[in-house]
């Protein structure tokens, strides 16, 4: 290597020496001795490369340059080697670093020798020009040079002097490739400050992580305190901090040039040319476009401060780099410049926009770079956050939009980027939010959301409303600036007190500078203190007048009233004399000198600056007025013409001007513009540090409020654009990003929607249906936010589509299949509206369309949690209600099949229990029905049927339903429908849930005409009750059995038949398994019905055939006796119930009917007596006596003759004649009645007495002898009314017999069950006064003892002297009786019939006589004992004496039956019997006697 950098060398000195001048040949020997010398004494040989470029030869430049490159490319040079040729002299260099003009003294090294031998040919021709600056890329690409910072300024600075003084395109080219290759190196590896700390960071956060050496990968063995990291050897920790200190050294490198290429753009650099700005604005942008690398805020501030000013300029080259540029920076740099980027795009990107006087190429760029910084996802939304979310920021996505809005509106040429700028932000929002938002599912697994960062979400949310109040105040201040305050008071924006406005109004840079003129100006006393607290809080030290009114009247616009005026200048003047009044140098006396001076200064203004003033104020005319202003004496000449010169250079800010109206000339724009920095650059020194909100997920959420504001502009300008755009997908795409970005947060989208169906069906009459489409394929997506008027219109589109067959249906069914994935709120206003629009479709077009999609929508829907599917359901079937009352038959089939359909896919799904969606599904099917014709109904019925033969197993509560119509139709008259009703009966298996339903049809089946079913509601009923017993299901046993029971009083005999053997056969077959109460229910519903409607039947047709009386009558006593029988040790509770009923059959006039119910009853007490207990028998003793003193037939002394003539001739009228008639017919029906079942009754009682008398108590007996004795009484007094009874005989009674009506019967069985009941007492005292003799022998008699056997012998006497004495009268009666009769066969007038009758029926009363004597007295004398016949012994012998001769004499009984020998016979025989038995009584009493 030696050799070849010598004979590198060695050549170039050669040939050096060839050309050197005579006058410097003295260093033709110092080159000599550099021969065989090696690179380490280059810092001598640089002397051979400098005198060779002082040579002017070209070739020996070039060859010069050419040797250098070749030294450096080769590594032949050393950056650390010291240039040793200070005594060299050479010429004089151009100078492009900071000289000091003093001759360098120190030493330097040979790559600053070589950089300034560079300079030298700068003015030389390209080619030399070329080289040098290729020398100039070898020393920065060399490693060996060892380029230090200073130096790669100072190559930096030539390479851009170089360019800026070119004229050549090649020297053009290679500057910038140089230029661009120089960054490159020196940010190659420095990707930016991320690196170098996020390597710490990592270091650091993984020490406790793993114990693995961060720089090997090994195992870890100690701690290295400096760096914070394990190593496992000292060899890893010092490649790892000299990794460090690498990066940190190239991280400064970097950070160096970029500060550079700021500074060489300031002016108070030499290079200030326009062509310098452009490579180092290239160069920025090279670095900003490729390297993210940490900046200082200083220096991006002095950036921005550049950018804002080239931006405005009308060079392109300039402001195209600096927008892009800054595009570049708010990419990576957002966070840093937070500030700058608010104020940047507001002041400068949309001043731009909005100023007339900027070219539309100066637009284009600026709507370009807009483009360019959306094209970051998270831009709008961050820029969304931070500036119109923030009190601190000015609106700035609000102001971007509604400026593209207007421009777009104004300016046709600009409708592409716009629009591509709304589609990046929309696609940046939809984007974020995908990458941001987290599902539901997702958050309810996160840890609950921290309270600090919900408080700053909730911040961020008030603030962007505060924010609105305030721009909402703003407009109105700007109106009306009183009533504008009033809003911000009203809204808690401002406190009601001078300070807090006059604050307000001085921080508010958003408030018009003329409305706050006019509220200062104010006349008020609110407003006169508001200026001057407004005043107060400025400061105006160590300025002029001109320049502190200056600094005033730029804050607002004088107000235009003089009075206004007045007050401002007023306290203009006094604060500024409060604040300068002590300063030195001070030139006024008073405020009020002030004040005037001030007021002449406004004049000046408006002097000079006024165009339609023509003569201009002079100095020397000011000068005149301004004298002895200063309270008599003059102002200071200079000081005057200062002021003078300053005003008319530089109007005051009197009237606020619009930049943007009015073309300027460039002059008149320069200046404007440099206003607009000044003004910019003001906000950026009084903006206050916030810090960068970050999106995430709960930020994201505020997203909302941007779309809120602006999705309408946004879809207005990209409809727009798709309406002028040959092929508009990403149009498309866009919409559908911001329809669908709306929907995910829960925006109302409804306008939105409206409008793109609008344009998408006028788009699709023209052939292009690609927006229909895209819309119809995101419905599933924004279902749920489309709400009533979103789904109406949508719904009315596809109707159309379809109508009209623009779109397939693959496209517009989209829309109904995916109505199940619609939320419940959301599906039910789906439905609602499809069925608004199928309404329409079915009464104006006869079209069914949306009905056959609303059909198949509630199929879709069927899934869904049965609460909300049954709210669906009565809106669904509501409508088909309507559209089956359109009276359309086709429809009507439709609607009802549609019914059916739905019905059986629902019938399939279980049914909850207790919850009966099924009953409101299939109601829909009754209401139809009750409003249809009969063939609507018949196939109304047909569908039921239909859903019952394939979802029968699956019905519950859908039954009732069923049932409804089933009953509906079977009391149709139509026989065809009755028929298909009856029909559905036979498809419903019984099951428990539905026997209520069952048994009510049942009945009305049963009341059918039709004998075929009425008989087969009987059938269904066994069926029933058989199921019921299995299910031992008894509840509903009774209302089952209670239409049986109905059944049993039908007029049909075959019928009521088997009604009555259905029901007595289940009651007496099953009737073990009913406990006692469950009788009670049957007793009350089932049984007494059935004698209640024999009772009813009977009282309104009592000539009923005999056979329904013997057949079916009879039938139901002998069963009910039988059911007693066979159930009565549960029925035994029921007794009260079934006296109840035979007494209420007994009370009928009928007396077959009462006669059934006696013997029934005889039955029941003959079969259960022994069972019967003590409480039975009172019931049972209670019901004989009162159905005993019921039977006496007491009305039959209401039958007389004579009244019922006399009432007759009263009213003389035939009808009431019937009338009365009627009446004693009812009457002797009820006393033949009455009669009847007395003496029934009587034997009955008789019989039971004989039986079971030995169960009852002493005073039942009692009572039951009072009743007897009553009826004997009654029949008694009866039998001997002779005339009344004729009379009665007269009016009807008894006509058909020979003799008069009587009881002689009822009087002998009375008497006789009376005289029983007295034998039983007797019998029972004795049994008790036994019984207490034997408990006297056992032990001693207590006084209690011995008092009821007082009391016992008493009472037994008691009842044996009553029992003797009514014997006794018996026997006096019928003596009596003998001579009655006697007397009246003497009595004159044997003609007269009534004495006839009242002999025949004296005789009839003696032989009844003779037969109680007979039958009842004689035999119970003769078992008297005889100490108790010797109580009464005289009487009875003296009695028995008279009747015993009374017996022997002939009767006239015998003669008047002479025609009759057997009763002739008869009587003798019953004579013989009775002087037999009295003989018998007579020997007895003798022998006691």
């Amino acid at each position: 290597m030696n050799e070849t950098y010598q004979s590198l060398v060695q050549q170039y000195i050669e040939k050096l020496k060839k050309v050197l001048p005579q006058k410097v040949n003295y260093y033709k020997e110092t080159l000599s001795k550099f021969y065989g010398q090696d690179k380490s004494y280059f810092g001598d040989h640089i002397i051979a490369f400098k005198q060779g470029m002082q040579i002017k030869q070209s070739k020996i430049k070039e060859l010069t340059l050419t040797t250098l490159i070749n030294l450096v490319s080769k590594g032949y040079i050393d950056g650390n080697l010291i240039d040793n040729t200070k005594n060299f002299q050479y010429f004089e260099t151009i100078e492009i670093t900071d000289a000091t003009g003093k001759k360098k003294e120190q030493s330097i090294n040979v790559i600053e020798s070589l950089i300034l031998l560079v300079q030298q040919c700068l003015v030389e021709k390209d080619e030399i020009i070329s080289l040098a600056l290729k020398l100039l890329i070898s020393l920065v690409t060399n490693p060996f040079c060892n380029m230090q910072q200073h130096e790669l300024t100072k190559i930096i600075k030539t390479v851009v002097y170089v360019y800026a003084q070119s004229k050549s395109q090649n020297i053009d080219r290679l500057c910038k490739s140089i230029f661009l290759q120089i960054i490159l190196i020196t940010f190659q590896g420095t990707n930016c400050e991320s690196i170098v700390k996020i390597t710490m960071d990592n270091i650091i956060n993984r020490v406790s992580d793993n114990k693995l050496c961060q720089y090997c990968g090994k195992q870890g063995k100690f701690e290295c305190r400096q760096y914070k990291v394990t190593v496992c050897s000292y060899g890893c920790k010092k490649n790892i901090q000299e990794k460090l200190e690498l990066q940190q050294k190239n991280y400064e490198n970097a950070q160096n040039v970029f500060d550079l290429l700021i500074r060489l753009l300031s002016p108070k650099q030499q290079f200030q040319q326009q062509r310098n700005q452009i490579i180092l604005l290239e160069g920025i942008y090279f670095i900003c476009d490729n390297y993210d690398f940490c900046v200082e805020s200083k220096i991006l501030y002095n950036l921005s401060s550049y950018l804002l000013k080239f931006c405005l300029q009308n060079e392109q080259q300039l402001y195209s780099l600096s927008f892009k540029i800054f595009q570049r920076l708010a990419f990576s740099k957002h966070k840093e410049m937070i500030n700058q980027i608010n104020i940047f795009i507001n002041q400068i990107y949309l001043s731009v926009l909005e100023n007339k006087n900027t070219t539309d190429q100066h637009k284009q760029t600026t709507l370009e770079s807009l483009w360019n910084i959306f094209q970051r996802k998270h831009a709008s939304l961050e820029f969304y956050l931070n500036y119109d979310c923030s009190i601190k920021h000015e609106f700035l996505m609000e102001n971007i939009i509604n400026t593209l809005h207007v421009i777009f509106q104004q300016n046709e040429q600009f409708h592409p980027l716009i629009t591509q700028i709304y589609q990046a932000i929309i696609m940046g929002i939809e984007q974020t939010f995908n990458e941001k938002a987290i599902s539901n599912s997702q958050q309810e697994q996160q840890q609950p959301q921290d309270v600090d960062e919900t408080v700053f979400i909730n911040q961020l949310e008030m603030q962007r409303q505060q924010k609105q109040e305030i721009q909402k105040g703003v407009e109105l201040f700007k109106k009306n600036p009183e009533k504008g305050v009033s809003f911000f008071l009203k809204a808690n924006i401002l406190q009601n007190d001078p300070t807090s406005i006059a604050k307000f109004l001085l921080e508010n840079k958003s408030l018009s500078k003329e409305s706050v003129g006019q509220y200062l100006g104010g006349h008020h006393p609110i407003n006169i203190q508001v200026l001057s607290e407004y005043t107060n809080f400025l400061t105006f030290n160590n300025l002029s007048v001109e320049q502190a009114l200056r600094q005033y009247l730029d804050l607002f616009t004088l107000p235009p009233e003089s009075q206004q005026i007045d007050r401002v200048v007023q306290k203009f003047a006094d604060k500024f004399y409060e604040d300068n009044q002590n300063n030195q140098g001070f030139h006024f006396k008073s405020s009020s000198s002030i004040y005037t001076f001030t007021y002449l200064l406004v004049m000046l203004q408006t002097d000079l600056h006024n165009p339609k003033v023509v003569e201009k104020m002079k100095l020397t005319d000011f000068i005149k007025l301004a004298r002895q202003i200063n309270d008599g004496e003059d102002l200071p000449q200079e000081y005057l013409t200062i002021t003078y010169n300053s005003i008319q250079k530089n109007p005051l800010a009197v009237r606020e001007s619009n930049t943007s109206m009015n073309p300027l000339t460039p002059n008149q724009y320069q200046k404007q513009m440099e206003e607009l920095l000044k003004k910019i650059k003001d906000l950026i020194k009084r903006q206050s540090d916030s810090n960068y909100i970050q999106i995430d997920q709960e930020t994201i959420l505020l997203s909302k409020g941007l779309l809120e504001s602006f999705s309408g502009k946004f879809l207005e300008i990209l409809l727009v654009t798709f309406e002028n755009t040959p092929n508009g997908d990403a149009i498309i795409k866009s919409i559908l990003q911001l329809i669908r970005l709306s929907s995910k947060l829960s925006m109302k989208i409804e306008n939105l929607v409206q409008d793109v169906v609008k344009v998408g069906l006028n788009s699709l009459k023209k052939g292009n249906g690609m927006l229909m489409i895209g819309l119809l394929s995101i419905i599933p997506i924004i279902g749920n936010s489309l709400h009533e008027q979103g789904w109406k219109c949508v719904l009315e589109a596809v109707s159309l589509m379809d109508e009209l067959r623009q779109l397939d249906s693959d496209h517009t069914d989209k829309v109904f299949m995916s109505s199940k994935d619609l939320d419940n709120s959301s599906i039910e206003e789906f439905i609602i509206q499809l069925c608004q629009l199928s309404k329409q479709e079915i009464f104006n077009k006869h079209r069914i369309y949306s009905l056959q999609k609303l059909v198949e929508v509630s199929d879709y829907n069927m899934d869904r949690v049965k609460v909300i599917w049954n709210r669906l359901w009565s809106i669904v079937s509501s409508h088909i209600q309507e559209a089956v009352a359109f009276r359309v038959k086709s429809i009507t089939i439709f609607a009802v099949d549609s019914l059916k359909q739905l019905n059986i896919k629902f019938l399939m799904k279980e049914e909850l229990y207790n919850i009966q969606f099924q009953r409101e599904v299939l109601k829909p099917f009754e209401i139809i029905y009750l409003n249809s014709d009969a063939d609507e109904k018949e196939f109304v019925l047909l569908c039921v049927k239909q859903i019952l033969q394939n979802s029968k197993t699956y019905i519950k509560s859908g039954y009732k339903v069923i049932f409804n119509l089933i009953n509906l139709g079977l009391k149709e008259e139509n026989d065809t429908i009755s028929k298909l009703a009856f029909d559905l009966l036979k498809f419903i298996e019984i099951q428990e849930l539905i026997l209520i339903d069952l048994i009510q049809t049942y009945q009305i089946l049963g009341k059918k005409d039709n004998e075929y079913m009425a008989i087969n509601s009987i059938e269904f009923v066994k069926q029933c009750q058989r199921f019921m017993i299995t299910q031992e299901q008894q509840t509903l046993q009774v209302p089952l059995l209670g239409i049986l029971s109905n059944l049993a009083g039908d007029k049909r005999i075959q019928i009521q038949t088997q009604a009555v053997e259905t029901l007595f056969y289940i009651l007496e077959e099953k009737g073990s398994l009913f406990n006692e109460e469950y009788w009670i229910m049957i007793f009350s519903s089932v049984l007494r019905p059935i004698f209640d409607e024999i009772q009813f039947t009977l009282s309104q047709n009592p000539e009923l055939n005999q056979y329904w009386f013997k057949d079916s009558c009879q039938k139901v006593f002998q069963n009910i006796s039988s059911l007693i029988k066979k159930h009565y040790t549960k029925l035994k509770g029921q007794l009260p119930d079934f006296l109840k009923l035979f007494q209420n059959c007994i009370q009928n006039q009928n007396e077959k009917l009462a006669q059934l119910s006696i013997q029934a009853f005889k039955t029941m007490i003959m079969d259960k007596g022994l069972q019967f207990e003590q409480k039975d028998w009172e019931q049972i003793l209670l019901f004989i006596q009162q159905m005993l003193k019921y039977t006496i037939p007491t009305k039959l002394k209401d039958i007389d003759q004579t009244t019922i003539k006399q009432e007759q001739q009263f009213n003389g009228k035939l009808k009431k004649q019937k009338s009365f008639q009627g009446v004693t017919n009812n009457i002797i029906n009820e006393c033949y009645s009455q009669c009847a079942s007395q003496l029934l009754l009587i034997q009955t009682s008789k019989d039971i007495c004989d039986l079971y008398h030995q169960n009852w108590n002493l005073n039942q007996l009692d009572n039951l002898e009072k009743t007897f004795y009553e009826s004997y009484q009654f029949a008694k007094n009866f039998n001997q009314q002779i005339e009344q009874r004729y009379n009665i005989w007269k009016s009807g009674f008894m006509q058909d017999m020979n003799v008069l009506p009587g009881l002689l019967r009822q009087e002998r069985e009375a008497f006789s069950c009376m005289i029983m009941v007295i034998q039983f007492k007797m019998k029972m005292l004795k049994q008790e006064q036994q019984q207490q003799e034997k408990e006297e022998q056992s032990q001693e008699q207590t006084q209690e003892q011995l008092i009821k056997e007082q009391q016992l012998r008493e009472q037994y006497q008691i009842v044996l002297n009553k029992y003797l004495q009514i014997l006794l009268d018996s026997i006096k009666q019928f003596n009596s009786k003998h001579i009655q009769f006697v007397n009246q066969q003497q009595e004159v007038g044997d003609d007269d019939p009534l004495i006839k009758i009242k002999q025949y029926e004296t005789e009839r009363d003696m032989q009844n006589l003779r037969t109680l004597l007979d039958v009842s007295i004689l035999p119970k004398i003769l078992l008297l004992s005889d100490e108790e016949i010797k109580i009464k012994l005289s009487e009875f012998y003296e009695q028995l004496l008279n009747a015993c001769s009374y017996v022997s004499e002939y009767s006239i009984l015998q003669m008047s039956c002479q025609e009759c020998k057997k009763c002739g016979r008869c009587l003798s025989q019953q004579k013989n019997n009775l002087f037999f038995q009295i003989k018998k009584c007579l020997l007895k009493l003798f022998e006691l006697k």
